[in-house]
């Protein structure tokens, strides 16, 4: 009955209904759209560096607070000094006895003790700059863009410290982690390196952009899914993204057909069906 209404029908109607259906099927086939996979995003906890003094000695002056942003290179404190630049000082006038005697030997003509006081001038002038670098290591400097998250710092100053002992922890802020959980059907696609963005909750405005760089090989159980995790990298120059915010996040795959990208879901679903019925 559906074939003889079909057949009923003026031959420009039926000629217009099958090119529509064929336009439709191209339209599946050939035309791109983005595919993305999506899940929620939690930001992880950000990286602390230690720093510590490379020499022994008392701190003298603390220049930060806890909670205060710093450079990379900024001075945060510097330990005392007065037993290096008192070595420095020795050193510089041993170095500079030991040029003038080369000086005064070049003059004279004695090419034996010339060439004696240029090995002494060479000495003393390793000394003078190791002298002048372990002077420089007395000022306690920031490795990184960051902040400072010790507790009371400045309690520290009059304390001694041993090279190698903690001074003070500085939060990397010029990049977050975001965690997304992607579902263990869609890990497959994702690579990393891929394009990203991330909405939070915290700046519901807002969307972050940033690269998949790593997929986790380990899956997770989530209520009764199990899940595996990309970490996005996000710049965070300004350290407005912090540990604990959550949103939602969307990686970019690639332009996929849109028949692949509207029907893959149900055509996976269908699959396992058969696959469960016939057990081929």
């Amino acid at each position: 009955r559906q074939k003889q209404r079909f057949m009923r029908q003026s031959l420009a109607r039926r000629v217009a209904k099958a090119l529509a259906v064929v336009a439709v099927v191209l339209f599946l086939i050939l035309c791109p759209f983005p595919l993305r996979v999506d899940g929620d995003a939690v930001v992880a906890a950000q990286q602390t560096i230690v720093l510590e003094p490379e020499v022994n000695g008392v701190v003298r002056k603390v220049f930060v607070r806890e909670g205060q942003r710093v450079r990379c290179g900024e001075v945060l404190a510097a330990l005392d000094d007065w037993q290096y630049r008192a070595d420095l000082a020795s050193v510089q006038a041993k170095h500079d006895t030991a040029v003038y005697e080369m000086n005064r030997a070049l003059a004279s003509n004695n090419s034996s003790q010339a060439g004696f006081e240029r090995v002494q001038t060479e000495y003393w002038g390793s000394e003078l700059a190791r002298a002048r670098e372990r002077l420089q290591r007395l000022n306690l400097r920031s490795p990184i863009d960051g902040i400072v998250v010790t507790p009371r710092i400045e309690t520290t100053e009059g304390q001694f410290l041993n090279a190698g002992e903690k001074f003070a922890d500085i939060l990397d802020i010029s990049r977050a982690l975001i965690n997304v959980s992607i579902d263990e059907h869609d890990i497959s696609l994702l690579r990393p390196g891929e394009g990203a963005s991330v909405k939070l909750e915290s700046f519901p405005a807002r969307i972050w952009r940033g690269n998949v760089a790593i997929v986790s090989p380990q899956s997770t159980a989530e209520g009764e899914q199990r899940v595996f995790y990309s970490r996005v990298e996000i710049p965070n120059p300004n350290g407005e993204l912090r540990a604990g915010m959550s949103g939602r996040s969307k990686v970019f795959i690639g332009w996929r057909p849109v028949g692949y990208v509207l029907f893959r879901r149900p055509a996976m679903w269908a699959g396992q069906k058969i696959w469960n019925w016939i057990g081929w």
